[in-house]
């Protein structure tokens, strides 16, 4: 499950920076950018984590 929540967060951060891209300038675009940069690190997060085999 977490390798497929990390690989939906790069899909979100992918749509997120392209927005902001298209966007380029303004409030919303630097909100784009962050959450593009979030998603990202949530991603990485996600990829890079041990699975937890504990659980059923």
């Amino acid at each position: 499950m977490q390798h497929f929540r990390g690989l939906l967060m790069l899909l979100a951060s992918g749509v997120a920076l392209y927005r902001g891209w298209k966007i380029h300038t303004g409030e919303y675009a630097v909100m784009a950018y962050v959450l593009g940069a979030l998603a990202l690190g949530l991603a990485i997060w996600h990829l890079t984590r041990k699975v937890d085999r504990r659980r059923p």
